[in-house]
């Protein structure tokens, strides 16, 4: 039967076999920061988690934790992910388990993690491709974590979704939006203008427009961000011809219009007097995503106070 005494157990033996095999080649490092629960859907979606989860464990070493239902009872393994820095004869490893869960779902999973979790040490619950309102069952799992992380890029109903955020936030979790965390290269661009050649008290008007058949949560995110950031400015949103999405946005000033426009996927064209370029975006990949919410374990006050705007 398996228990968490049994789980840790195998962990144990597994660095003790790692440590044998590892003993004239330089050894093994045992590394870990934090406890990460990587909540799915199905099996399919668990196994794309796996490799995303082995990506981060380099940069945030980590006891992760990859659960997904199943029709059958309790059932669980143990693996390592190591990787050996250039230059160096020591691997450096984290350990994980796969959990699938029994037919009670996530309500019986939440007690059984309670002697996963390392202890004082951060625990992060990643609900992946999921936002706060949905209907999947995660939330027996929120009490067991000190920072939430959804992702709301795939939902139908923005402003339900933002609603789910905010109750979460308003019963003191800490929560994160991987759809929010997107939205970076954008700010770094709008912010990079206004330490060269914007002044914020000259902004009239700010202009928004986005992409897809409704309003996402990025482009209600972008939208509190501006008018945040432009407290005298006159802030609009309106939808335009194209994929899903924040597609410009259009700042009014006396000496003329600037302008920021989605180029691609991945780059956006900047035109101002004097002034036109393109700049590429950080990347949108899905583990590059979710490095940068695991660098921020405590609060992250820009986002909270767009989330609650």
């Amino acid at each position: 039967m398996t228990t968490p005494a049994t789980i840790l157990r195998d962990l144990q033996k597994q660095w003790e076999d790692l440590a044998l095999v590892e003993a004239k080649s330089g050894g093994v490092l045992r590394a870990c920061a934090m406890t990460l629960i990587v909540a799915t859907h199905n099996e399919a979606e668990s196994l794309d988690a796996r490799q995303t989860t082995g990506l981060l464990m380099r940069v945030h070493p980590s006891r992760a934790i990859l659960v997904h239902p199943g029709n059958a009872d309790f059932d669980a393994r143990v693996f390592a992910e190591c990787w050996k820095p250039m230059g160096r004869a020591q691997q450096i490893c984290s350990e994980g388990i796969e959990l699938i869960a029994g037919a009670e779902g996530f309500a019986e999973v939440a007690h059984f993690l309670l002697p996963l979790r390392v202890p004082d040490l951060p625990v992060v619950l990643w609900c992946r491709g999921s936002a706060a309102s949905d209907a999947s069952g995660y939330h027996p799992l929120y009490p067991l974590a000190d920072k939430l992380i959804f992702d709301t890029l795939n939902t139908p109903d923005a402003d339900d979704a933002l609603r789910g955020l905010r109750r979460l936030h308003a019963y003191g979790m800490r929560v994160a939006d991987l759809h929010w965390t997107r939205l970076g290269g954008w700010r770094e661009v709008l912010s990079h203008l206004f330490d060269e050649t914007l002044r914020a008290a000259d902004v009239r008007m700010a202009r928004i427009t986005y992409g897809g058949d409704s309003i996402s949560t990025c482009a209600r995110y972008f939208e509190a961000w501006v008018r945040s950031s432009l407290p005298l400015a006159r802030v609009s949103i309106e939808p335009e011809y194209g994929p899903p999405g924040v597609y410009s946005v259009t700042l009014t000033t006396p000496k003329g219009d600037v302008t920021i426009k989605r180029a691609g996927d991945n780059a956006v064209v900047v035109d101002a007097p004097r002034l036109n370029y393109q700049t590429t975006l950080p990347s949108r990949e899905e583990a590059a995503l979710m490095q940068q919410e695991l660098s921020i374990l405590g609060s992250d006050a820009v986002y909270e106070r767009v989330l609650n705007a």
